[in-house]
């Protein structure tokens, strides 16, 4: 038999015009090496382009860089928030080292809208969409996972040799379910900080937001102003008290903490003896963050949504951002609440209820959620076909995000092992301290996690470790993340540390 004909290579232009036979490529243009950026085809387009409810437009955009220099690599760049515009598809590994991205490593890499375009992260519009609805819970990533790597062989004329996936957030939620949907679709998937357990968590939003309300003086209308619920020296206050109180338990006090779970710092030891002063808290606000550090629970007693630990908590981008605030009217504007309201409104109301006010939502009567919560959720433990598959997943986790609680994707994460044994043959998990919600906070924030999966999918190393630094405080600040349960201590030597449990 004759040997089968080599593929051909596509010219970038070329690839314009009709990928598929649901796919339109608008753009397909050379780009010259600039910004710190390798020269690259850009490939923009859209999947299923449709009208849809009200009339509205839909259609899942992506955009795709492939580098001139390939290294026979394609990474799939996640979300976040709910998505609803086609980022730069470049890669970003480190949001505190935003110059070293996938594609200046060489990599092939993808982005996308999930379905929908425009600011929808307080309103949600897109949710009155069903089919919209589909396609940012999981439908998109499949969808441009499968025309991304036929314009990429196309282009090249080979397939990649390995695939990853890499997301913070909304981001991580999506290489979960890409673990579990398409197990086959990805050698290597890091997920960060990942947004996998949604519904419960825009309750959670709710209930932090209704606490606080209780802790904040009223404005002249009567309506109570939550950002003034906790002024930032307040938030310091808690924060180091917090920090003070567990950072010993990981055997060094550095002010790191490295096992937020053992952490059962109360806040009720600083409650003012009388009126509230600085150096000390109201009794409505010891009770505030007692709930917060509780989580939501309903009538009967069922907890919701696993609560926060409070150590490292403050700084803009930490409780300040999403559960205060900075509005000073009572209508608040935390992250949390604005994605509370459009989620309870469209996003994940069956059927939608766009006048819905979310101060009016009761936790006992939450099956008009609750409905809804598969077509987000990445609660799946079972992950036998994507370990079956040759997949490797690296998760890691600010254990002060104020977004997601740590601790309850800790929860899930003991279900996950117990579901699969010898979890880590295929899997590690890594805590990072004070890090806020995918960046942001005082800890050790900067790490590069792509190169340890990539070095686990194609050298078959394992990492136990992943060195991460305190932007601005140079080498001596510097602490290993460690595989899950083991966490950095002191090695004996006076400055080195190493992984223990």
């Amino acid at each position: 038999m004759a040997a089968p004909a080599l593929a051909q290579e596509t010219p970038c232009a070329q690839l314009a015009g009709v990928a598929a036979f649901d796919t339109i490529v608008s753009r397909a243009e050379d780009m010259p090496a600039a910004n710190g950026l390798p020269a690259y085809c850009l490939v923009q387009g859209v999947i299923e382009p449709r009208v849809g409810a009200e009339g509205r437009t839909f259609g899942t955009g992506f955009e795709l860089r492939l580098p001139a220099t390939w290294s026979g690599r394609f990474l799939f760049q996640g979300g976040g928030g709910w998505d609803g515009s086609v980022d730069p598809a470049i890669g970003v590994i480190d949001r505190s080292n935003p110059e070293d991205t996938a594609l200046g490593r060489g990599f092939a890499v993808v982005s996308t809208d999930a379905g929908h375009t425009g600011n929808s992260s307080t309103d949600g519009w897109f949710g009155i969409d069903m089919k919209a609805r589909e396609d940012n819970g999981y439908n998109s990533v499949r969808l441009v996972t499968e025309r991304a790597k036929s314009l990429l062989q196309r282009h090249y004329g080979k397939e990649a040799e390995h695939s990853y996936f890499y997301g913070c957030s909304n981001g991580g939620r999506q290489g979960m379910v890409a673990a579990v949907r398409q197990p086959e679709a990805f050698d290597g998937i890091v997920s960060g900080a990942p947004a996998f357990d949604l519904t419960p968590s825009i309750i959670a939003w709710n209930w932090n937001t209704r606490a606080l309300m209780q802790a904040a003086p009223k404005g002249a209308d009567g309506q109570p102003i939550v950002a003034k619920a906790f002024s930032d020296a307040d938030l310091e206050l808690v924060s180091d008290a917090a920090v003070a109180a567990c950072d010993v338990d990981d055997g060094a006090e550095d002010g790191n903490v490295f096992r937020p779970a053992q952490c059962n710092f109360d806040p009720a030891v600083l409650q003012c003896e009388a009126g509230k002063i600085d150096q000390c808290l109201s009794s409505e606000q010891v009770t505030a963050l007692q709930q917060i550090q509780q989580g939501p629970k309903d009538g009967s007693g069922e907890v919701i949504y696993t609560g926060w630990p409070l150590a490292d908590m403050a700084g803009e981008s930490g409780m300040r951002a999403w559960m205060l605030g900075s509005s000073q009217t009572g209508e608040p504007n935390a992250r949390g609440f604005s994605f509370s309201q459009g989620w309870m409104r469209t996003v994940g109301s069956t059927p939608p209820r766009p006048d819905f006010d979310a101060m009016e939502f009761d936790i006992d009567n939450r099956e008009f959620l609750m409905e809804n919560a598969p077509v987000f959720a990445a609660t799946s433990t079972d992950y036998q076909a994507f370990r079956d598959n040759g997949g490797k997943i690296i998760w890691w986790h600010g254990n002060a995000d104020p977004a997601f609680s740590v601790r309850h994707f800790l929860k899930w994460y003991d279900e996950f092992k117990q579901a699969n044994g010898k979890a880590e043959d295929f899997s590690r998990l890594f805590l990072v301290p004070g890090m806020h919600h995918c960046g942001g906070g005082t800890g050790l924030i900067s790490f590069d996690a792509l190169s340890p999966i990539v070095d686990w999918v194609e050298e078959g190393e394992a990492p136990e470790e992943i060195m991460a630094s305190v932007p601005g405080q140079g080498a001596s600040a510097d602490r290993p993340l460690c595989n899950f349960p083991e966490y950095a201590q002191p090695d004996g030597s006076g400055d080195g540390f190493t992984c223990r449990p």
